[in-house]
């Protein structure tokens, strides 16, 4: 390192507030998480659209009419309109508030489902395609490890010449 320059940047989170918590399907208190053992309380970025639309049916909901947010008695509802809202960052919650304010479960489950799995299919279609092709995954990973290699070795010299190991003009 310089002494003008850290060898060691303490990195930033980048965490959008939205969308940043995304809660079970099977209980909208708590956080989704792939270690639960329960596969039906999340969405997994490679289960099929049929899976995703089933999962998204039997998640859990209130009786209650119309759809609101922040509401703490509805923790269900603000969770699947979060999940709503992540997969399409396009739009507004009022946009969405305003077109599913009235509707019921049985009207909004399905068009969540459609959002997720649309936002799910060109993930889904690159991981294939990548997938198939071996060679070029190799090369994929070859690339990442090279970069990789010659970031930390830039900060492992840093790191020598910051404790005396070496000067800056060694190698």
């Amino acid at each position: 390192g310089i002494a003008s320059r850290p060898v060691f940047v303490e990195p930033n989170a980048m965490i959008l507030k939205d969308g940043a918590r995304i809660m079970s399907l099977t209980d909208g208190t708590s956080k989704m998480s792939k270690s639960d053992p329960s596969d039906g309380s999340r969405i997994n970025v490679l289960d099929p659209p049929k899976l995703i639309r089933d999962k998204i049916k039997r998640c859990k909901t209130d009786t209650l009419d119309g759809i609101e947010w922040d509401n703490p008695e509805r923790p269900e509802a603000t969770n699947l309109l979060n999940i709503y809202a992540a997969v399409q960052p396009d739009r507004t919650r009022e946009d969405i508030l305003e077109e599913v304010k009235d509707l019921r479960w049985g009207e909004f489950k399905p068009l969540l489902a459609e959002a997720i799995v649309n936002h799910l299919e060109p993930i889904q279609r690159r991981y294939k395609e990548v997938r198939e092709d071996p060679e070029y995954l190799m090369q994929i990973l070859k690339d990442g490890a090279d970069a990789a290699n010659e970031v930390a070795n830039t900060t492992l010299f840093g790191t020598k010449v910051a404790m005396g190991f070496v000067t800056p003009n060694q190698d």
